[in-house]
């Protein structure tokens, strides 16, 4: 019994020898900067069949393309990416928007 735990001091002591003083020890590298969360993506109008109105689309890269059913129709179009809502637009605004395909 006696013989065990002198070997198991004797190894603590060792392994306590071997290591540095806290002041030889290089000093933690400083703490990474935190990441400001993705921008969302840009969205982008489609005009549905209706005149006046049109459909709020994320623009995203990989997207796979969403049907939604058409409020003011009994169709349903097909739209480039998830869709987030419907806008009542004016004449201006709706000359430069792309059609929606069905």
């Amino acid at each position: 019994m006696r013989a065990t735990r002198s070997t198991r001091s004797t190894a603590r002591r060792r392994t306590a020898a071997r290591r540095k003083p806290a002041a030889a020890r290089p000093a933690k590298a400083a703490a990474k900067p935190v990441k400001a969360p993705p921008a969302p993506p840009p969205q982008v109008m489609f005009r549905i069949c209706r005149p006046g109105w049109a459909v709020i689309v994320e623009k995203v890269a990989n997207a796979t393309a969403t049907r939604i059913v058409c409020p003011f129709c009994t169709k349903s179009h097909l739209v480039p990416g998830p869709v987030r809502g419907f806008r009542k637009m004016r004449r201006a605004q709706w000359i430069k928007l792309r059609r929606v395909s069905e």
